[in-house]
């Protein structure tokens, strides 16, 4: 088994010694952190591979498919495959990281900065490099599309109308919401 994939809750002082000090356990703690999921590589002296944070204290983490089981499903191994495994575990169904990593573009017309994530648009300096590169954004107007990617910004309120033949929805909606379209 190359990697060992650890479950710790928040609070065990055992894992101070695996994680950089940069990692605040503590700050975790305040929002809500219960759990910890480490993956370690046995390989390279117990490298982290794989660090993430839920605040669910269950169990079915644990019965998720392991780290070491995807890895071994991965067509052609490379070092772009296994960071793009490390990014994406955890975050991810096993099976849609499997798609992901072991499917490439068909036509392989992609930017070189995709060939890190297979192909597949993933990581936001991609889109952003995408945005400046291809579509000729300022680096500026690229990070704020990005943020603002799939918002949708209330331009406005108005106030609903009721009589003896209309009712508002147990009462309890006093607005409905028009949304303004936002265009770059």
């Amino acid at each position: 088994m190359r990697f060992k994939e650890t479950h710790y809750s928040i609070f065990d002082k055992s894992i101070n010694s695996i994680l950089p000090e940069s990692i605040d356990l503590k700050q975790m703690a305040q929002v809500g952190v219960k759990q910890i999921k480490i993956v370690l590589d046995n390989h390279q002296n117990d490298r982290l591979v794989h660090f993430s944070g839920s605040s669910s204290i269950d169990d079915k983490l644990s019965m998720n498919i392991s780290f070491n089981e995807l890895y071994e499903q991965i067509i052609d191994l490379s070092d772009d495959k296994l960071s793009l495994l490390a990014s994406l575990y955890n975050r991810l169904k096993g099976n849609a990281i499997l798609r992901i990593i072991n499917t490439i573009n068909k036509n392989g017309n992609y930017l070189e900065i995709l060939s890190e994530s297979n192909g597949h648009l993933i990581y936001h300096h991609q889109l952003e490099f995408f945005l400046i590169s291809e579509m000729g954004f300022s680096e500026k107007e690229a990070i704020e599309l990005r943020k603002s990617w799939n918002k949708k910004v209330v331009s406005e309120k108005e106030k609903i109308f009721s009589n003896k033949n209309f009712y508002k929805l147990d009462g309890l909606m006093p607005f409905e919401f028009v949304f303004k379209k936002i265009n770059y």
